[in-house]
Order: structure tokens, then sequence, then C-alpha cells
């Protein structure tokens, strides 16, 4: 799952594009996103927000694992069991800006095997709540596809 700065990261480096289209079309590769990312991404600036949603586009959507009021779109989301939930609350820890992280880190939970984020904080954040999925930043990404 790509966390949404991921995508300007992809947008503004051509030959990442290129290997992650090949590693798509091959089946090595499959992308995971979730309509958290689509509302971050849709608030880009015009000059931006198309190469974004090119990249959003490549992915499959899935539904939140988890809902959380004033972010979720319903019918877009699922209910979360207690463990992910009690989760969520961990990673926003009483903070509702950080709502956003926590559903793109429960559905990563749920539906993906690696996080891709540029957020220095957020890998720890995510242990602390008790996740144990991968947290990948842009240096481990692009080492991956380089392999």
């Amino acid at each position: 799952m790509l966390d949404s700065n991921v995508h300007d990261l992809i947008a503004a480096n051509p030959p990442a594009m290129a290997v992650i289209l090949s590693r798509i079309r091959s089946g090595h590769l499959t992308l995971i996103t979730t309509h958290v990312q689509r509302d971050e991404l849709s608030q880009a600036p015009d000059q931006k927000r198309q190469a974004l949603m090119e990249i959003y586009d490549l992915c499959e959507v899935v539904p939140t694992a988890g809902a959380i009021w004033d972010v979720s779109r319903w019918d877009e989301a699922t209910w979360g069991t207690d463990k992910p939930n009690a989760s969520m609350d961990a990673l926003m820890g009483g903070n509702p800006n950080h709502a956003e992280d926590a559903l793109i880190a429960s559905s990563t939970h749920g539906s993906a095997d690696i996080l891709v984020t540029s957020e220095i904080r957020l890998a720890s954040k995510i242990r602390r709540a008790g996740w144990t999925f991968d947290v990948w930043n842009w240096s481990q990404f692009l080492e991956w596809l380089e392999s």
C-alpha cells in the first residue's frame, strides 16, 4: 500500500514509474489503496492532481479496515474488530488529525504486506499501535524496485 505522500515521489521519478508499471504488468507488484488516499490526492493543486490520480488509478481499491466518523466514506469502509480498532485509536493518540494515517495503517494490516511512506515517524507509531506489517520508506521501495 502506498501512503498518499508517496504518489508525489513516484510522479517526480519517471524511471521509478516505468519500473512500477512493468512490475504491475508482470504480476510482481499489486498496489492496494483506499478512498482515504483518493480523498487526500484530490486536494492536491490542480497542476499535479492529474499525475497523482493516474498513480492512484494503478491501484486496487479496497474498503478501509475500520471506520472513523467524519473521515470514512461509509460505502467504502468496513466495521473494524476490537483489535484493529484499538490499534487505530492508539495510532491516533486522541488526535483526529491522524485519522487518515490510522485508516491507511489498519487497511494495510488487513489487505497488504507493506506500507510505503515518506513520513519518518509513522513507522514507529504503527509499531507502538501494535501492527506488525512492514513499513518501508521511499529508499527501501526504490531498492526493491531495482532488485
